[in-house]
């Protein structure tokens, strides 16, 4: 819940200065701030779906929570790497081009980072309570799910990225019902944020913000397009810049590209 709501505050602060979003996507978590930008849900309904969201995962008691751990390494070589390891372990998170999250049983996990390190890849684990977004935490979708069907859920009013797809959220047919499939589904699947990057870019997205705490969404949209002469990144929060130097700067990148009014307080 402090996440999605800091993630809303800036929005809503780069809106009194007349920065809004044509097109939105979230990581993890993020969606569900992502969703409210688009309309999908009222942040109320959004809090309790993130609140639902943590707690079920961390409910979920097996043999073996698993592990997860981040590597640095072309998503090509991770796959391939991870091919010859014995035991469950899968990327979950295909966060760039050069980086991606591992997750999986313990054992599998610990091989995999052997292997990576062997082959002078850097690889670290994380850490959480849970191998999140592996069926690991499956059995916290059916519980989840059953919070989500009675939350206001409507059509988003601006295009919105799911993780589970990495393509935008269905327009046509039973919208709700499909949108509850979707948010059910990423709890255990893996978040490819490379294609969503992809899409909004195919859909004509130039511009890019990182509106939350930190700035390693930014770092992602440098890796998968910056090298695009068009495309321009931006991030609202720079913990060694502090809040406003960092809010400012981003405001100043957006009157740079001419977007945003000047707003008096």
């Amino acid at each position: 819940p402090a996440v999605l709501a800091t993630d809303l505050a800036l929005s809503r602060l780069l809106g009194a200065f007349g920065v809004v979003p044509d097109m939105v996507m979230g990581h993890s978590l993020g969606e569900y701030g992502a969703l409210v930008a688009s309309g999908v849900m009222p942040f109320e309904d959004a809090l309790e779906a993130v609140a639902a969201r943590g707690r079920e995962m961390s409910r979920v008691s097996v043999a073996d929570n698993g592990k997860m751990a981040a590597v640095f390494a072309p998503l090509s070589e991770v796959e391939r790497t991870l091919k010859g390891i014995d035991g469950y372990v899968v990327v979950a998170n295909y966060n760039s081009n050069g980086q991606a999250v591992i997750g999986g049983a313990t054992a599998a996990v610990e091989a995999a980072l052997a292997a990576f390190r062997e082959a002078g890849v850097t690889a670290s684990v994380i850490p959480v309570s849970h191998a999140f977004h592996t069926k690991i935490v499956e059995p916290a979708t059916g519980p989840f799910s059953r919070v989500l069907e009675r939350l206001r859920i409507e059509p988003p009013k601006i295009p919105i990225i799911s993780n589970v797809t990495g393509e935008f959220y269905p327009v046509k047919g039973d919208i709700r019902r499909q949108a509850i499939d979707l948010l059910t589904q990423q709890v255990a699947s893996p978040v490819q944020f490379v294609k969503g990057l992809e899409t909004l870019y195919q859909a004509g997205a130039r511009i890019f913000v990182e509106v939350g705490p930190k700035r390693a969404l930014q770092g992602f949209v440098e890796d998968v397009l910056g090298q695009r002469p068009d495309v321009f990144s931006l991030a609202t929060n720079h913990p060694r810049l502090g809040d406003i130097v960092a809010f400012n700067q981003a405001v100043c990148g957006f009157y740079a590209a001419g977007i945003g009014v000047a707003t008096a307080f």
